[in-house]
C-alpha cells in the first residue's frame, strides 16, 4: 500500500483492528523498502520504532540531531507527529516499523540474532514475531514442525504460550504491543 505521504510503499504485516484505516488503527505493523530521500509520514499521537533489516545505511534527520540506522544499529524510537527527514547513504533500504497510539497501547521492538534455540520474550497482551533472515522452525503442542522463512510472521495472542525457535542461524523482530492502563 502506498505510504500515508505517498513518498513510497510498504507490506503491512499487521494492523489493529483489521478494518481500521491509517488514521484510526490503534496499532501497526509494516515492512517499507525506502529507495529515495525523504520525510516520513506524519501521524499524530503514535509512537513508532523502527529498525533496518536489509541495505546499507540511512541517516535520520530529527531536527539537530543525526543518527544512521544500520542492519545491525539498535531500533530507533520517534513520536509520529515530530518531522523526520531520511537520507540514503548506500542504496535502497528495507525497515521494520511499529506503531501503537498513545492513549491507547505501548510497545517494545527488538531484534535477536540466534543459532541453536531462542524461547521469545512473551511480555504484552500481543505478541509478533517477524523473520528477517535464517529459516527456523517451531514446534507446535501438536508435534508438528513448522518451517519459517524470511518475510514470515507469527501472531500471538493473550492465550498463547511463548514461541520457542530452533535454527542454525536467523535473525528475528519481536514485538510486544502492551495496553494503557486507564
Amino acid at each position: 500500500m502506498p505510504w500515508k505521504n505517498g513518498g513510497g510503499i510498504t507490506r503491512e504485516i499487521m494492523r489493529c483492528p483489521a478494518n481500521s484505516s491509517l488514521d484510526d488503527f490503534e496499532w501497526r505493523i509494516s515492512v517499507a523498502t525506502v529507495s529515495t530521500a525523504g520525510q516520513f509520514s506524519i501521524f499524530p499521537g503514535i509512537d513508532r520504532s523502527l529498525a533496518l533489516t536489509e541495505g546499507g545505511k540511512l541517516l535520520i534527520s530529527q531536527g539537530a540531531r543525526r543518527v544512521t540506522l544500520t542492519p545491525a544499529t539498535p531500533v530507533f524510537e520517534f513520536a509520529g507527529e515530530e518531522q523526520i527527514g531520511s537520507s540514503l547513504l548506500a542504496g535502497p533500504v528495507t525497515d521494520f516499523n511499529v506503531m501503537t497510539r498513545r492513549q491507547l497501547h505501548t510497545h517494545k521492538l527488538n531484534r535477536f540474532a540466534f543459532t541453536g534455540t531462542l524461547c521469545t520474550p512473551r511480555l504484552g497482551h500481543t505478541s509478533l514475531v517477524y523473520i528477517v533472515k535464517g529459516s527456523p522452525h517451531i514446534l507446535l503442542p501438536t508435534s508438528r514442525v513448522v518451517q519459517l522463512a524470511p518475510g514470515d510472521a507469527v501472531l500471538l495472542t493473550a492465550s498463547d504460550q511463548q514461541l520457542t525457535l530452533h535454527a542454525m542461524e536467523a535473525e528475528i523482530m519481536v514485538t510486544n504491543i502492551f495496553g494503557v492502563s486507564a
